[in-house]
């Protein structure tokens, strides 16, 4: 068969899978699958089915424009939740709902056995954020915002579409990226009456309660809450238990852990979780961990237990800096008590990812990163042994699974798939989904190759390199090198399609793993803790220096782009490096100073190098700003004008320098856009026929009229 090149237009084609539950027989798999709509410039998120044993081909559950997420088996398979964002279909909605307000995530059941539409069974007016099935089938628990009569009021005033009233922000962690400004409401747990939709309400209180997970014997409902008083300043998010019946509540952590992803083993007498060992520290590597049910505490004044267990808080940083100023400046929480958690992940030197799934009480499965891959793992209670199920090559990744009786499948991304639902087996995997396979297998799909170099201080790094479909190793090809975010990431070996698109038109791309790529071990991740720049940047030039010494990259027809970190990492390198022709840096931070209050990383900075009033130096000199002078390069700038990760200001300071010395640039801003680069498929299209066109400008390859 005749196979076209990758173009623009294909990504209107690109639908992927997010993720996937099996039925509790094993049968049958429900995924979510994410498809463009190119005439609304939009995504849709739908859901499907698919027999395991592949008897018959997937079919489409959910249709129209909807965001379902989430999908969750009844305990007898004979329904199926999903949380979706959909018009309700209960005449009696809430009074106290906005009108003009999009509708918010609640949870719909399907009911396999009638058949029929789905079935709305929650109506909370702020949406539903997360929820379990009770084992018997007949209630779920779920957690949602449930603001005060005061905060209801104030949500009102700042929704009006008319008039809104102002934004009055109290908290340290004002904003977020994507949940804008923030305001005080927290997050409780409800049980719902699946048959009659009867809601009652679980906890109450000054902190939110999040992620519930129901025991076997439906006795305790596991749920994750920060309860030091003081969560903006700290990652403490503990394990606690509570009665649904009694409401007692028992404690399982006790201030040491920010636990994610916990799991009630098949007998109910442990839970398995992933944390770091260092909760405010990003560059820890996750590891996964079990405690025993009978060793939690009892909370005998819950809810009002807020900073109970800690000898001191924290929080407030010192005007007197009696260390230096990241160790003064690192205020975290001293709890009284250590968890006696048990380590399972102890032979294996990775990121732990999540989810876990009990096999039986004595083996654990998981997605664990292992040099750039997200693997399946099973990893042994007693002993730490782990055993690597898929892929067990070096091609594809894992982004998540699901076990049920005996049955393992996953949402892998192959190079030539992308995101699709996989059965996996001991010696193979079957593709269940169709979610782009048929248009891709007429697609040229370029290769990628594995290379390792030395950097200049001898530590071996790893990068991938991808070829175009021609490629002539007599004619080195124009280099595109795009570094990756994070930095806590990696470049894994699945199909992206911004890389491939560049490959198709006769790049050459360079994905680096530099230094403070997670995966290639904790002190590799850590190495660049408070000291951003120099060693990605190396990392990054002696991959080029590799390719071209390998004869496949063209020395004099050299690009550089980033998103994020990427985009840090191109502004410091188009500040210490004239090599590159042009360079494209996207959603980017400039003057790390000024970031700080300004983005929604205030802990993330005074982890690393304290707070910027007592460490000026040290900020500015890891910033890229402290290499302004030095810019010759022309640089594109993209930002998003709602991005508080990395603000538009940041995009805005560096793009009115380089004007000022006089440095070939160009700012462009995405109306209403996060953190992100393909919340819109015509935003997606834009930009890397922007970066094409960049290119082009200054050298590089001729750009076609595609769309």
């Amino acid at each position: 068969m005749t196979k076209t090149r990758l173009t623009l237009e294909d990504f209107y084609l690109f639908s992927q899978v997010r993720e996937c539950a099996l039925s509790p027989d094993g049968r049958l798999v429900a995924y979510i699958q994410r498809t463009p709509l190119k005439r609304m410039n939009d995504y849709t998120l739908n859901l499907w089915m698919s027999p395991v044993d592949g008897s018959a081909p997937p079919r489409q559950i959910s249709r129209g424009r909807r965001q379902d997420r989430m999908p969750r088996w009844s305990p007898d398979g004979s329904l199926l939740a999903v949380l979706s964002t959909r018009e309700s279909d209960d005449p009696d909605r809430p009074e106290d709902s906005e009108k003009d307000a999009e509708p918010k995530a609640q949870i719909w059941v399907y009911d396999l056995k009638w058949g029929g539409d789905a079935r709305a069974i929650t109506q909370h007016a702020e949406g539903v954020e997360s929820f379990c099935w009770s084992p018997d089938g007949r209630r779920l628990v779920f957690s949602a915002r449930d603001p005060s009569p005061e905060e209801r009021d104030y949500l009102r005033s700042i929704r009006d579409k008319k008039s809104p009233g102002p934004w009055v922000l109290t908290r340290v962690q004002h904003k977020t990226d994507e949940g804008g400004y923030l305001d005080t409401v927290q997050h409780h747990l409800f049980l719902v009456d699946v048959a009659t939709g009867e809601t009652t309400q679980l906890t109450h209180g000054s902190a939110s309660e999040t992620d519930p997970v129901w025991s076997p014997d439906g006795q305790w409902i596991c749920f994750r809450s920060n309860r030091t008083g003081d969560s903006d300043n700290n990652r403490r998010v503990d394990l606690w238990l509570i009665n649904p019946q009694s409401r007692e509540v028992r404690r399982l952590t006790h201030g040491d852990v920010d636990a994610k992803w916990a799991t009630f083993s098949p007998d109910g007498q442990e839970v398995a979780f992933v944390s770091t060992r260092e909760p405010e520290n990003n560059y820890v590597s996750a590891c996964l961990w079990t405690v025993r049910v009978a060793d939690a505490q009892p909370v005998p004044n819950f809810p009002d237990n807020l900073g109970v267990g800690w000898t001191h808080i924290g929080g407030i940083v010192p005007d007197i800096v009696t260390a230096d100023p990241v160790t003064s400046a690192r205020v975290y929480p001293v709890p009284v008590l250590k968890t006696p958690m048990h380590l399972v992940s102890q032979e294996f030197d990775g990121v732990i990812e999540g989810p876990v799934r009990y096999l039986n009480t004595q083996e654990i499965l998981t997605v664990a990163s292992h040099r750039a891959q997200a693997k399946l793992m099973r990893f042994r209670v007693g002993t730490g042994e782990v055993e690597v199920l898929a892929p067990s090559e070096r091609v594809g990744t894992v982004i998540t699974f699901d076990w049920a009786h005996g049955v393992t499948v996953a949402v892998m991304n192959f190079p030539n798939t992308g995101p699709e639902c996989f059965r996996v087996e001991p010696s193979t995997v079957t593709r269940l989904s169709r979610a782009s396979a048929d248009w891709l297998a007429e697609r040229t799909i370029v290769p990628f190759h594995w290379i390792r170099y030395p950097d200049h201080d001898g530590v071996d790094i790893e990068a991938l390199v991808l070829f175009p479909p021609d490629f002539n190793p007599e004619k080195p090809a124009p280099l595109i090198v795009s570094i990756h975010g994070g930095p806590m990431s990696y470049e894994a070996p699945e199909f992206e399609f911004e890389t491939q698109y560049w490959a198709n038109r006769g790049y050459l791309v360079l994905l680096v793993n530099y230094r403070g790529s997670t995966s290639y071990g904790e002190a590799f991740c850590r190495s660049i803790q408070g000291r951003w720049g120099p060693m990605e940047h190396d990392d990054v030039m002696c991959g080029v220096d590799a390719v071209i010494a390998r004869g496949w990259a063209d020395p004099t027809r050299l690009y550089c782009t980033g998103f994020s970190m990427g985009g840090i990492m191109t502004n410091w390198a188009v500040g210490h490096t004239d090599r590159f022709r042009a360079a494209v840096t996207e959603h980017g931070v400039w003057d790390y100073i000024s970031a700080f209050g300004t983005d929604d990383c205030h802990l993330w900075w005074q982890d690393d190098y304290g707070v910027p009033w007592q460490n000026r130096a040290a900020y500015f000199a890891s910033s890229p700003m402290s290499g302004l002078s030095q810019i010759r390069t022309p640089l594109l700038i993209t930002a998003g004008e709602h991005d508080w990760r990395c603000p538009l200001s940041q995009a805005e300071q560096l793009y009115v320098a380089l004007k000022k010395r006089g440095v070939d640039t160009e700012l462009v801003i995405y109306p209403g856009e996060h953190h992100e680069a393909d919340t819109r498929p015509a935003r997606a299209v834009d930009r890397l026929r922007r970066i094409d066109e960049w290119f082009y400008r200054y050298g590089g390859i001729p750009v076609d009229d595609q769309l």
